[in-house]
């Protein structure tokens, strides 16, 4: 499978049920690793996010494409393979944000561009806050209020021939508070040189080192 990030101002939750088979599906999700890889043999149900360590808590989702390529036939005889027919062009994400308590975050469209070939699929790096989530999440929860909040996704695009394609709806539960966390006296946190660091993510701090003199 080949790995496709998609970078969006947004970011395992479970998917929910649809009449038909989607031609894009959202399988589960799992936090990267350090070098921005995604798992995918491990998945998580639900997120924490620590705003003393992050301003935004980073996704990953596994995608399937439940379209085969076909077959183009080109004379008596003469059959080619065509890899793109049914590649599949994703353009813009549908987010929502369900809060307790209620913050009254309003629903967003976010664009964004990635490509997924037909019966392969990939997976997609985001970020799952919108700057209106950040700036509700970060205000409600100055005062040490911990933010339970369910994020809903559908993402939409378009084949090469232009029919219309979205996801399953899929969400993700994430708790979001300030644990205050911070290092000994004389010591500050050890700057961030991972693509993907982890810290304020399900419970992962930064390590410690002293101030130089």
């Amino acid at each position: 499978m080949k790995p496709i990030y998609l970078a969006a101002l947004m970011a395992f939750g479970s998917v929910s049920c649809v009449d038909d088979v989607p031609k894009l599906q959202v399988l589960h999700a799992a936090l990267p690793e350090p070098d921005c890889s995604i798992p995918e043999d491990l998945a998580i149900l639900r997120g924490s996010l620590d705003l003393s360590l992050a301003s935004n808590f980073r996704l990953g989702l596994i995608i399937t494409s439940n379209l085969t390529n076909t077959d183009i036939v080109v004379g008596e005889g003469g059959q080619v393979s065509d890899p793109d027919s049914q590649a599949i062009y994703i353009t813009s994400m549908d987010v929502s944000y369900q809060t307790e308590p209620d913050l009254g975050i309003e629903d967003a469209n976010v664009r964004l561009f990635g490509g997924f070939e037909g019966n392969v699929g990939g997976n997609m790096l985001l970020n799952i806050l919108t700057p209106a989530a950040q700036s509700a999440l970060a205000a409600a929860t100055a005062g040490g209020t911990v933010v339970d909040t369910l994020v809903t996704m559908r993402f939409r695009g378009h084949t090469i021939t232009n029919s219309k394609v979205e996801t399953n709806e899929f969400a993700f539960p994430l708790t979001v508070g300030r644990s205050g966390y911070a290092c000994p006296a004389g010591e500050q946190f050890v700057a961030p040189t991972l693509a993907c660091d982890q810290r304020g993510h399900n419970g992962i701090v930064p390590e410690c080192e002293e101030i130089p003199q």
